[in-house]
């Protein structure tokens, strides 16, 4: 029974057959690690990037549940229902309908097949006890071995870090943060009993230890963005710190990361050298940068760890469109973002359901021309130190890291920044936070229940209202409708961790 539920529970575990044993030779076309270089090169399958926190068809009901989206009534009552879309719980999600997903088939951002968070872990686990495992080494690999063990460790807090704030609610610094929320796993061995949930403080304080351990053996530089460096390692502490609210450490560790950065033109895009391939079709045609021609690339200069997002939040065709609130936050004449990726172009139209037509609509094609990541940008890490400073009230070195990204961003001659008061300086940091993160994805809906605590200040909502039609649907940030359940196919397992199957139709 412990096999059974550890395949359903860790799908995709590492050196398993299809009859889940151990093999005593390498199958055709299969790794069985058994040096260092082995195990190092698990840390560069592309499942362990492509699919976090996403469905199926890279979009997320995390990204639906947030202020960046807004659905028409055709998208929602054709487009998703109507037609029975693949991944109806993004409608769910917007709707505040629950459960958003079936619960009782695989949760794609628990584990489906090779892909979601734990079949993830499970070749990070691998890789950081087969090392361990190996015994006496020859110095380079011993050395090779650090590193690898150390870029798991933070891929893995990765996981556990966001994994625990999607599973589980609000964190609280300081509060009572004893609600049990994912299993934190860090074993290869099957015959072991699953761990019961952990709180989420204990998730929280585990992750932040193992942060630590693993950064004196980052690599300055890795060999690729999926790969943990320095940089990484330290800007994995300032985010980490946002949720705890110690802003000095989210200032001391981005500055930390920014700093081995070198200059901003090596970790950022002058978007006023940008040009469109074929300015008449600004739709399809992708952005060259003028230097090195990555921006639309996984090794894209402003990516730091790279960690795929939505690619399809905000594109009238994919059933989205960028909410009124988020157009809004854009200098529409200035900012060049605005001008390259939020485009007016026919929307939503259907002759289903008695027919809608959306007429003309401005949609977001940022995915299309650039790579973004989940996981953590350079210009993020600049915006993380600008937080910092402006929270501990260093206003003029927050406004200097805000004027440094605009001076990227904005058409020369646009007016720099000056200093306001600290509620200002902080809410044209977030404003900025936001206007440069993925649409999609799930960093807003990190942020949205970090800031609830807040309550009274101008970037804290403890709700989110969205419309169809003439339909309004409320969520509160700080409740079940900002959690996502374990899946009926996990609990059936696991009677042991009390949380009762959801039971309701979908």
């Amino acid at each position: 029974m412990i096999k059974v539920k550890y395949s359903l529970l860790f799908a995709g575990v590492l050196l398993m057959s299809s009859c889940k044993k151990y093999l005593d030779v390498k199958p055709k076309g299969k790794l069985i690690p058994s040096s260092v270089a082995d195990y190092d090169h698990l840390l560069d399958n592309s499942g362990t990037v492509e699919l976090n926190f996403l469905d199926g068809n890279k979009g997320s009901v995390l990204a639906t549940l947030g202020d960046n989206l807004e659905i028409t009534e055709g998208q929602g009552k054709v487009g998703f229902i109507l037609t029975s879309h693949p991944n109806i719980e993004r409608y769910y999600g917007y709707t505040f309908r629950q459960p958003y997903k079936n619960p009782n088939i695989d949760d794609q951002f628990w584990s489906s097949g090779s892909q979601g968070m734990y079949p993830q872990i499970s070749y990070f686990n691998n890789v950081i006890e087969g090392i361990k495992n190996l015994g006496q080494q020859s110095p380079e690999d011993e050395a090779l071995g650090k590193v690898s063990t150390a870029q798991a460790i933070v891929a893995r807090a990765w996981c556990y870090l966001n994994g625990n704030m999607i599973y589980g609610p609000v964190y609280k610094p300081g509060g009572d943060n004893s609600t049990k929320t994912i299993p934190y796993v860090v074993d290869i061995d099957i015959n072991k009993p699953i761990p019961g949930l952990s709180t989420s403080e204990e998730v929280a304080t585990r992750v932040l230890r193992e942060l630590h351990a693993a950064l004196p053996n980052l690599p300055v530089r890795s060999t690729w963005p999926s790969r943990a460096s320095k940089s990484t390692g330290y800007a994995m502490l300032a985010y980490y710190h946002l949720f705890t609210q110690k802003y000095d450490s989210v200032a001391h560790y981005a500055n930390l990361a920014w700093q081995i950065a070198g200059t901003p033109a090596a970790v950022l895009y002058d978007y006023n050298k940008l040009r469109l391939a074929d300015p008449s079709r600004p739709l399809t045609s992708l952005i060259l940068s003028s230097q090195d021609g990555n921006i639309n690339l996984v090794n894209s200069r402003e990516i730091l760890f790279y960690r795929a997002t939505d690619k399809d939040a905000g594109q009238g065709a994919s059933l989205s469109y960028p909410s009124a609130e988020m157009i809004g936050l854009y200098d529409h004449a200035n900012d060049l973002r605005y001008s390259f990726f939020y485009i007016n172009s026919p929307g939503y139209k259907t002759t289903l359901g008695g027919g809608y037509d959306d007429g003309m609509r401005i949609s977001n094609y940022r995915f299309r021309k650039t790579k973004m990541t989940d996981g953590i940008s350079w210009p993020e890490v600049l915006l993380m130190r600008a937080e910092g400073y402006a929270r501990m009230n260093k206003l003029d070195l927050a406004i200097a890291d805000l004027n440094t990204l605009r001076q990227y961003r904005f058409k020369p001659g646009t007016p720099a920044l000056t200093v306001g008061t600290q509620d200002q300086v902080i809410q044209w940091v977030l404003e900025e936070r936001r206007r440069e993160l993925p649409l999609g994805g799930f960093k807003r809906f990190m942020d949205l229940k970090r800031f609830t605590l807040e309550k009274g200040k101008p970037w804290a909502k403890t709700q989110i209202t969205h419309k169809v039609g003439a339909q309004t649907y409320t969520g509160t940030i700080d409740s079940k409708d900002f959690i996502i359940p374990i899946s009926n196919v996990v609990l059936k397992f696991n009677p042991n961790w009390g949380i009762p199957l959801e039971t309701r139709s979908y």
